[in-house]
């Protein structure tokens, strides 16, 4: 059972890093450029800027990337049994999905009323997850790593795992709010 946790957080660290990027690189301009959808909400908020949402990708595929390069060292192989590219284009898909998937929650928690950095259980935790998962599972070679009892695993791990990092991300001050 451990293995399979610790394989399923290795295979999605490409995914779980780059909201966590995003918060340290993002600011200036907004995706939604300011504009209100036409129920006279924002579409996203200002919470969602296209630096945070580049840089997120970007420290997704370093992430991916240096995963790589520690499995190379210690001669273990998960995601470096894949031809590069496969690779390449598999964790670039995963941290994509991930930003996109947190902005598709941010666009339905401004359709419901909800603020920026209100809690909202089970879409802050699992949309970016889900998103991230239906986009990565279109490019076959996802299915080389990805099992259905992972992507099980994943589903019911992530909420813990977003609590849990949110938490201390609010403990040393890179987050306003806990969740």
């Amino acid at each position: 059972m451990l293995d399979l946790i610790l394989k399923t957080i290795w295979l999605l660290l490409p995914a779980y890093t780059p909201n966590n990027f995003a918060v340290l690189v993002g600011g200036g301009t907004p995706i939604d450029f300011g504009k209100n959808f036409f129920d006279g909400r924002r579409i996203l908020g200002d919470g969602k800027t296209w630096r945070g949402f580049v840089g997120g990708i970007a420290g997704g595929v370093l992430t991916a990337n240096l995963q790589y390069a520690v499995e190379t060292l210690f001669a273990f192989k998960i995601y470096s049994s894949l031809p590069y590219a496969e690779f390449f284009t598999l964790t670039m898909l995963l941290a994509a999905g991930s930003m996109i998937g947190d902005s598709v929650g941010s666009f339905f928690k401004r359709r419901l009323g909800y603020e920026r950095g209100a809690r909202f259980l089970i879409v802050d935790q699992l949309t970016f997850l889900i998103v991230t998962l239906f986009i990565s599972a279109l490019y076959a070679p996802f299915w080389k790593l990805f099992s259905v009892e992972i992507i099980l695993t994943a589903i019911l791990l992530t909420p813990a795992l977003h609590l849990g990092i949110n938490y201390i991300a609010f403990r040393i001050g890179f987050k306003e709010v806990p969740w």
